[in-house]
């Protein structure tokens, strides 16, 4: 790790930058600390520690804060920079990862996403950041899961061709520029997931949600008017994976999908409300226990850099607390779909979640291949032993399609809540508006298949 520099930009950040700065030296002896005029401690709290110390008079913002540490790591000759915010954000324990992946793909910039723990997100900042990383991927050409993250490994080939000169207007909008212009440049991007941290008692963040998202769409605005909008970035962000979704569906799926529309509209809507009731009944009234089962089956959720995404861990915990009530059981993970090159499946994700909760490797199986919920199910169907009666374990907004699903393939099963209750909440009634959808579509589908003879659609769905 001689090679890599680690820079972070402090102000006023006498709390938090020792500690921090301790931490990375553990990590990388190289260490360089921008002190952007900061008016408290920050600058005696570094005192006795063997980095190097850089200060601006005046505080001139982020942007000029992480310039001049670049230029100091690339004069130093490091090979890559490393960046973490001063307010502790960040862990350094994860400085080897982003290393790790960045000598695998050395043409990128590694970002550390937290994406996988949306959850942990103040709400605001969490919209704040949808919304910067549709407007920037566009900009770019491809998409970027957390391009607001400053946990960030550069490749110095890239840092050498940047001519930049930082205004403090520029603050949080530089680090979104450089994203831009890298993929210009032909250097792309890659995530590796890490926590999620918002300290209560932590200083208040000097990241202002509706300002510095305005700038930095003003920025990307400006970035597509000279692209022309770059309509084939806009593709590959918007249009392409629709556009894959409705081919997976094949002739049949999309005729369904387009029917099941249709009965929405003749019945105004109440079709769908009973679809909608119907989730929600499902999810209030399902318990969060499993007697008599021989299988726990759990189906994959995508995962957000390879990590396994707080709803996912709760039904992986669920199970986890239901084989230590019955160690006989086996546990059955579903689901393929892995993620960029060298990704892993939903299935070797969720292993790897329960092998660190203690699970036994050989209390599990996986099945690799599937790219849905649908597909989980049939795909398990056939990893099943005869006659064995399954926990289906899911989120409570899950509930209901996953019955319906396993209903038609007869799959011997009794259903398990991850969650111990049912709450009400936006993100709650974005899902069950979801599932419900999905649950009207595939019972439409279903009517269909039969009515029409459609024997190929039938045998995908039942």
């Amino acid at each position: 790790m001689s090679t890599i520099a680690i820079v972070i930009a402090a102000y006023n950040e006498e709390h938090t930058i020792r500690d921090l700065a301790e931490r990375v030296l553990q990590q990388c002896p190289n260490l360089f600390v921008v002190d952007d005029g900061s008016a408290d401690g920050t600058v005696a709290a570094l005192q006795g520690l063997p980095l190097t110390l850089l200060r601006h008079r005046d505080n001139q913002g982020k942007a000029a804060a992480l310039w001049t540490g670049f230029r100091a790591a690339l004069a130093h000759g490091a090979e890559a920079v490393v960046t973490l915010d001063g307010d502790g954000q960040h862990s350094p324990e994860d400085i080897p990862r982003l290393a790790g992946r960045g000598r695998e793909r050395p043409g990128d910039i590694v970002i550390g996403s937290r994406m996988a723990q949306a959850g942990a997100f103040p709400r605001a900042r969490l919209y704040a950041n949808r919304f910067a990383n549709f407007w920037i991927s566009w900009a770019a050409g491809y998409w970027i899961e957390d391009s607001q993250s400053g946990f960030r490994l550069y490749p110095t080939a890239l840092l050498r061709q940047l001519n930049v000169r930082p205004t403090p207007a520029d603050s949080f909008v530089f680090e979104s520029e450089i994203l831009i212009e890298a993929a210009r440049r032909g250097f792309g991007s890659v995530a590796v997931p890490i926590a999620a941290v918002y300290r209560h008692q932590a200083r208040p963040s000097h990241f202002r949600p509706v300002a510095d998202i305005l700038r930095i769409t003003r920025m990307v605005g400006g970035r597509l008017l000279k692209s022309r909008m770059n309509p084939r970035g806009l593709y590959e962000v918007a249009a392409r994976p629709t556009l894959e979704r409705l081919a997976a569906l094949r002739q049949g799926g999309a005729a369904s999908l387009l029917l099941s529309l249709l009965v929405m509209l003749a019945s105004l809507g109440v079709s769908y409300l009973w679809a909608v009731a119907h989730t929600a009944r499902v999810g209030k009234r399902t318990r969060c226990t499993a007697t008599g089962v021989d299988v726990l089956l759990v189906p994959g959720l995508a995962l957000s850099a390879g990590a396994v995404s707080d709803d996912f861990a709760r039904r992986l915990d669920r199970a986890a607390r239901l084989l230590a009530e019955a160690p006989q059981r086996r546990v059955l993970l579903l689901g393929g779909r892995a993620h960029g090159p060298g990704g892993i499946s939903e299935a070797e994700a969720g292993r790897a979640y329960l092998s660190r909760r203690g699970v036994p490797g050989e209390a599990m199986m996986l099945e690799e291949r599937s790219r849905n919920t649908l597909e989980n199910l049939r795909h398990a169907r056939a990893m099943l032993p005869p006659g064995a009666v399954s926990a289906l374990i899911t989120n409570r907004y899950h509930l209901a399609r996953c019955h319906a699903l396993a209903s038609s393939l007869r799959i011997a099963h009794v259903l398990c809540a991850a969650e111990d209750r049912f709450r009400w909440s936006p993100a709650m009634l974005l899902h069950v508006f979801r599932e419900a959808f999905h649950l009207h579509w595939f019972h439409v589908g279903r009517l269909w298949a039969r009515w029409s003879g459609n024997g190929e659609l039938l045998r995908r769905i039942t």
